[in-house]
């Protein structure tokens, strides 16, 4: 996993964090909670090792970073920014001794006078990165989308893995979203989304705010999860092998800094064809959902987490229900080894088959630019107890206000 360090970049002051894969970040608006998961989003694309276009060699990465996340302003003269990934370690305005993952690794040219970029000889993984933000419910409303041409961004990119993704669901073959009793397909022929609810078919920019917020997160979660790994098979031992020869071959005919600026693009194509794992970066889960609702989408993303590869994911929400579900899939997790299966299965609940290790998750909640603690734990700590569950007092501070009010009236009441 990663290491990441954020100094007075938007709303964050000092952050010093170990990302797990499971990682939610949550806190009042405005906080920086956005701010950390378009970092994160942005360093899980370095991870692949596609950065070495025209404009990072002239401008530095991250300029990159604040056009695609759309970060004007973020920031400032004494921002300092380090991740320490798996593939890459990336370090802008930051003072040396720079913090190292000690693998074997060959250094890069520098892009630009304030950022410093190492590679990792041995590459270890390969992450389809997934933006899916809080505005996703434009995907579903905005006629004529195809036309959407704002440059290079965010945005664009969730677009693309929309229009992908609901691809693979047909009439015959829709996305069913329990949790809504509804189905969804997309229509090729007349370029229509489709929601059926009760059996009646409704165009989805014609149905409820939530249902266009859920599909388009559903589609994606099930597709990058599941779907496309059965399309992106692994290259077998002799493709692999007929591909270093056809390359090799090109390269000896290669004339110029230009066509072998083309054969390491195409060799990062082929590199990248096959992905490891989905990094998911998800803005505000909860969006326009029912508590329970809620509750039965954070179950399901679990279980997409836990499809067969090793996925990872960063959350932003404001949301305790999308918490209490987490924590009762993470005690889930401590008991089942205590409980047999079939007494499991006798209690009926949602989570029973919904596993997360209590070490693969770090919650954090961002007050004033850095991460609030509850006891007298160490600065960037995680509001979890020593077993990785939310803290009891957590909850009790979340709703501790409302019932205080509640209770005070309650005495003058008849």
């Amino acid at each position: 996993m990663a290491r990441l360090i954020v100094r007075n970049i938007g709303p964050i002051k000092d952050i010093d964090i170990e990302l797990k894969k499971v990682n939610v970040f949550m806190g009042p608006q405005g906080c920086g909670k956005s701010t950390l998961a378009k970092i994160i989003s942005f360093c899980s694309w370095l991870e692949k090792g596609n950065d070495n276009t025209e404009e990072t060699q002239k401008n530095g990465l991250i300029s990159t970073l604040i056009r695609y996340h759309r970060m004007d302003g973020y920031f400032r003269e004494n921002s300092e920014l380090a991740y320490v990934g798996d593939n890459v370690n990336w370090y802008y305005q930051f003072s040396e001794p720079f913090p190292l993952s000690w693998k074997g690794f060959a250094p890069e040219p520098l892009y630009h006078d304030k950022e410093y970029m190492i590679y990792y000889t041995e590459k270890s993984i390969n992450p389809k990165v997934a933006y899916i933000p809080a505005e996703r419910n434009f995907v579903s409303v905005v006629p004529n989308l195809k036309k959407y041409s704002e440059k290079d961004d965010s945005l664009q990119s969730f677009v693309t893995d929309w229009f992908e993704a609901k691809r693979a669901y047909t009439e015959q073959n829709p996305l069913k979203i329990d949790m809504l009793g509804i189905e969804y397909y997309y229509n090729a022929k007349t370029d229509s989304d489709i929601v059926v609810v009760d059996g009646q078919k409704i165009k989805l920019n014609q149905s409820s705010s939530g249902f266009q917020s859920v599909v388009p997160l559903m589609a994606l979660l099930s597709y990058l999860s599941s779907a496309i790994y059965k399309e992106n098979k692994p290259f077998s031992p002799a493709e692999n092998e007929k591909m270093r020869e056809i390359l090799s071959h090109v390269s000896d005919v290669a004339n110029g800094d230009m066509e072998q600026n083309v054969i390491d693009r195409i060799k990062g194509f082929l590199q990248g064809k096959v992905y490891t794992h989905t990094q998911f970066v998800i803005e505000e889960p909860e969006q326009n959902l029912f508590p329970n609702t809620q509750i039965e989408l954070m179950y399901h993303l679990l279980n997409c987490l836990n499809h067969g590869k090793a996925h990872r994911a960063v959350i932003t929400t404001h949301s305790p229900y999308i918490l209490y579900a987490l924590n009762n899939c993470i005690l889930a997790n401590i008991v089942k080894e205590a409980v047999p299966a079939d007494e499991l299965e006798e209690l009926e609940m949602d989570c029973a088959n919904v596993f997360i290790r209590p070490e693969d998750v770090a919650v954090w909640e961002i007050e004033n630019g850095c991460m609030k603690t509850y006891t007298d734990d160490a600065t960037n700590s995680t509001i979890q107890d020593k077993d990785g569950l939310i803290r009891k007092n957590f909850f009790n501070h979340v709703m501790g206000k409302v019932m205080s009010d509640f209770n005070n009236l309650l005495m003058y009441k008849d």
